[in-house]
């Protein structure tokens, strides 16, 4: 069975396989997919998460998805940031 986007993503992000601050700005290619990596800061110049843009190709043709990553707190095994995967935009062809 063939794995969608978000599955991938949530799969590259849990297991902190996808080093986010390397593709800063730049993209890289990404399973047949480009990947652009920007990073959101909403207070006090602290990196709030990031914002991953996919696109068809490297030619950037074709806006694929959007999703954002921010980090939430996590209390089970002491005070830890996690991230968090939301979708923000999906095209309906790549969806589940």
């Amino acid at each position: 069975m063939k794995k969608s986007l978000e599955e991938k993503l949530r799969y590259v992000i849990e297991n902190d396989k996808l080093n986010f601050e390397k593709f800063l700005g730049n993209g890289c290619k990404w399973y047949d997919h480009h990947l652009i990596v920007n990073e959101l800061v909403w207070a006090r110049n602290f990196r709030d998460g990031y914002e991953l843009l996919i696109y068809s190709d490297e030619y950037k043709n074709e806006h694929i998805a959007t999703f954002i990553i921010d980090y939430v707190v996590e209390y089970n095994h002491g005070y830890h940031f996690v991230p968090r995967l939301q979708t923000d935009y999906i095209r309906e062809d790549y969806a589940a």
